[in-house]
């Protein structure tokens, strides 16, 4: 029997679970990692902050539906990822964060960058565990990938001591891969669930991130086809259905998408894979007399925030394909005259935002921005969107089309995160184009990693919604105080900062210079930046805001 390391024993199992690379910033205790990944075949994507390695990690999982790996040392870069890990959180997806620590012997002696790493990781974590034995880093690893992935996914967390990492231990068989079989839905429910809604003068399916991290969007699919039902879709669940199909309404955010606030006339709601939480209205978002059909993974978010008539405990896709069984056996039904009344919604909200999409006033709007983007891209593109109001502009006017091919930042809306996403995206699809919308307050959070980007081989093609400052917090300070403090940024010039980079850089001042520098962006096939400056204008969402802070 041969010997081996701590580390690579370690890497060695997330090679056996499919990890082909991992996210990450050296340092001393793990630099035992780095070098085992060189022997186990696993690639580095070495990052400028340890943040951007948790939210690359996070963004690989939500491009691929498969846990992502980020490994960070131990002290300042254990706190610094600490924020891309709470954002994983919120948004349930799986990442696998590893980070070194000081040696065991040294515990509780004031070793350098000593810290307990695990109560901080613990609230915003699945699970949690310090591997003190070098001969079960294997198992650990093990373990780990299926708490990430087990029932609602989400992040999990390793803190590893650097003298484990460079034990010797006898080299064994690693862990294999191992999944629990997905939950079915109870028959008789599904049953209630298709009654209900084959009686339904207004029935509604909304389709959330549940949906996209089971795979269901077949199902998801079927089911809509076979039983003319209107769907919307959310969080990662954009794009399950696209927002073409002909039974897709779009965003189901009653804000920015005024045919979603027709969702509290639904006499039967179908919800799969989305918590109640306040993208929902806390469920006000559903009329009061509804019938709610609830699928969840999660059994505890059945009913929360708002009762659940038919609560179904099961995975998304299971539950979807059981539905779509059941509708079968029915022969399906015809489509309510409900569904071309909402399309009639759609049209109008769309016609009322011609205007300003068609504008050539300087500076831009950012709905003109929105439709130059659009207009550039097929249908194979991935939109990464930021937070901020020219963020709100960019999720009210781009259709998602594809699965998991919509990304946004979460309930976390951790501002910046979009950039590193994006360059996750961007290496998970090589060959497909990968656009970043961003405002030029976010554009400084994680802009260092456009750098990564380029050192990697991942052309992301950033737009920056320029408008010189924090422009949803201006609009809120003005409408609050009648005055703004700390807003302002001034004009900073992107495009340069990313010429100097290596990458391709472009200023935009006119409507007629935005498609020719789109273009040109896309085709350089490396990070690219058009920065275009835009007129600061409340969003929909900045707008709903105030009004409401205006209502008491």
């Amino acid at each position: 029997m041969g010997r081996l390391t701590g580390a690579h024993l370690l890497v060695r199992t997330l090679r056996r679970h499919g990890v082909e690379r991992l996210f990450g910033l050296c340092g001393d205790h793990v630099n035992a990692i780095f070098n085992a990944c060189l022997d186990e075949g696993v690639a580095i994507v070495d990052t400028r902050h340890e943040s951007g390695a948790t939210h690359m990690a996070d963004g690989w999982a939500r491009a691929t539906g498969r846990p992502g790996v980020a490994v960070v040392t131990g002290g300042p870069g254990h706190t610094n990822a600490l924020t891309g890990l709470a954002t994983a959180w919120a948004a349930g997806s799986p990442v696998l964060a590893i980070s070194g620590m000081h040696p065991r012997g040294l515990r509780d002696r004031g070793a350098l960058q000593e810290l307990d790493q695990l109560a901080l990781v613990r609230p915003i974590t699945k699970w949690a565990r310090v591997v003190e034995d070098p001969a079960r880093l294997g198992e650990y690893a093990a373990i780990a990938w299926r708490e990430a992935v087990s029932g609602r996914p989400g992040p999990v967390h390793l803190t590893v001591p650097s003298d484990v990492l460079e034990a010797s231990v006898d080299e064994v068989e690693v862990p294999a891969p191992w999944r629990a079989e997905p939950p079915a839905a109870a028959p008789a429910a599904v049953e209630a669930a298709v009654a209900r809604l084959a009686a339904a003068e207004r029935p509604a399916v909304v389709a959330g991130s549940g949906v996209w991290w089971a795979q269901g969007w077949a199902a998801l699919q079927r089911l809509v086809e076979l039983a003319a039902l209107p769907c919307f879709t959310i969080g990662m669940g954009r794009g399950a259905l696209s927002d073409e199909h002909p039974l897709c309404l779009g965003y189901a955010d009653p804000v920015l998408n005024p045919v979603a606030a027709e969702l509290r006339e639904a006499d039967v709601v179908l919800l799969v894979g989305k918590r109640i939480d306040f993208r929902l209205g806390y469920g006000a978002l559903f009329g009061p007399a509804a019938t709610l059909v609830q699928v969840d993974i999660h059994a505890s978010e059945l009913g929360r925030n708002r009762p659940a008539q038919i609560p179904i405990h099961a995975d998304a896709r299971v539950a979807l394909e059981q539905l779509a069984e059941a509708a079968a056996r029915r022969g399906g039904w015809r489509e309510r005259p409900w569904v071309e009344h909402l399309r009639r919604v759609r049209r109008s909200a769309e016609e009322a935002r011609r205007a300003d999409e068609a504008s050539d006033a300087v500076p831009l709007h950012p709905l003109r921005v929105v439709r130059a983007v659009r207009e550039a891209v097929g249908p194979e593109v991935t939109w990464v969107i930021d937070g901020g109001d020219f963020a709100q502009w960019c999720r009210l006017g781009l259709p998602a089309r594809r699965p998991g091919h919509w990304i946004r930042l979460g309930p976390m809306g951790t501002v910046g995160a979009a950039i590193p996403f994006g360059i996750a995206a961007a290496l998970a699809r090589p060959g497909a184009p990968v656009v970043i919308l961003i405002g030029d307050g976010g554009m400084a959070f994680h802009g260092w990693e456009l750098h990564t980007a380029l050192r990697f081989g991942a052309p992301v093609t950033v737009v920056v919604g320029n408008d010189g400052g924090w422009g949803m917090e201006r609009e809120l300070q003005r409408a609050f105080y009648q005055r703004t403090v700390g807003v302002e940024l001034g004009q900073v010039r992107y495009d340069r900062v990313v010429a100097a980079l290596g990458g391709h850089g472009e200023r935009v001042e006119a409507a007629a210079e935005l498609g020719p520098a789109l273009a040109r962006a896309l085709a350089s096939r490396t990070v690219a930046c058009v920065d275009v400056v835009t007129r600061g204008v409340a969003s929909p969402l900045t707008r709903h805001t105030i009004a409401r802070h205006r209502l008491g």
